[in-house]
């Protein structure tokens, strides 16, 4: 208690992240209830027998993994709307589980959040299942504030209270449509020294450009619990970031310009407005991870080439040597 009061930057990273979480997995419960239960009962569950898989399988190594495989279910699920259907969060949850597995087990350099990308990967094969949201009034299917938004009100305007939004008391995904939550979930990670404020400065400014370009309503488009939870809380994690300060800034205008400027448009996702910022992270956090891939992949191979050289020279210097000892 002590640390977590005056030295939160001297605690385990997955602790921190697990507290940062914790806001937002509360206001969920208390909008949702039920649904939102059961979800995170899933969620725990799934991440349990990770951390049982992992322990299991990888004895040795078992100060690598912390809690990461109980953390990304929780990501993964959050996103997930209260009105899909269980077997979606089953699906999320496990795929984020193995995902993480893989991640700290094979490749720990890799930077990104499995249950953000088992979301995405579970949302593009099943076309959008995650995508189903309830009205927490009377726990009816209605759409979220900016589908709402996109098909039955002009650009300049705004279809919901600005105060309901920060509130949260709005459909969604389940644990993450609560601003006010998500705020205090980011504010504790700059507390703790976990958060990067360039890269949110970055994502605030590029949704700014975006949304006075297409003349949008500024506090409506960014009053969105569901875009600063993957902004604050996974995009500008300083552990899922590179190491390069100048790249730092560009990535999070970038962020901020696709995942907000690209509500507009058509295709499978045309009335979805939320998931444009899920998907903008994880495909940022996924060509990181694919340069981490290659860098590796090409470090190995250079290494063994260099190793099958070293071997070739010492072949052909024992062949030099061979017949100048049976001369003597």
């Amino acid at each position: 208690m002590d640390r977590a009061a005056f030295r939160p930057q001297t605690l385990p990273d997955d602790l921190v992240t697990g507290i940062a979480l914790l806001p937002a997995v509360v206001a969920g419960l208390v909008i949702f209830k039920l649904p939102a239960l059961q979800m995170l009962v899933i969620a725990l569950a799934a991440g349990t027998l990770g951390l049982i898989a992992s322990r299991l399988l990888w004895r040795r190594q078992l100060d690598r993994y912390g809690a990461s495989p109980l953390l990304a279910p929780i990501f993964g699920v959050a996103l997930v709307g209260a009105g899909a259907d269980l077997l979606v969060s089953v699906a999320v949850a496990a795929l984020a589980v193995v995902l993480e597995l893989l991640r700290a087990r094979f490749l720990p350099a890799i930077r990104a959040q499995a249950g953000l990308i088992g979301y995405a990967g579970i949302a593009l094969v099943t076309r959008g299942a995650p995508f189903k949201y309830i009205n927490p009034a009377n726990g009816a299917p209605f759409g979220d504030p900016l589908g709402t938004w996109y098909q039955f009100f002009s650009p300049a305007s705004a279809s919901v209270d600005p105060v309901r939004l920060y509130v949260g008391n709005v459909p969604g995904p389940v644990f993450a449509t609560s601003l006010l939550a998500v705020a205090v979930g980011v504010a504790w990670l700059a507390y703790a020294r976990r958060v990067s404020l360039v890269v949110l400065f970055g994502f605030f400014t590029g949704s700014l450009l975006a949304i006075y370009t297409l003349r949008w309503d500024a506090v409506f488009q960014l009053d969105s619990g569901p875009t600063w939870f993957v902004a604050g809380l996974l995009l500008a994690d300083r552990r899922l970031l590179p190491d390069s300060w100048a790249v730092r800034p560009t990535l999070g205008f970038a962020a901020g310009l696709f995942a907000v400027g690209l509500r507009h448009q058509g295709g499978w996702l045309s009335g979805h407005g939320l998931e444009v910022a899920f998907f903008t992270v994880a495909v940022i956090q996924t060509v990181m991870a694919i340069v981490v891939v290659v860098v590796w992949a090409a470090s190995m191979a250079m290494e063994r080439w260099k190793r099958t050289r070293r071997l070739r020279q010492r072949e052909a210097n024992l062949r030099l040597v061979k017949p100048a000892s049976r001369v003597t």
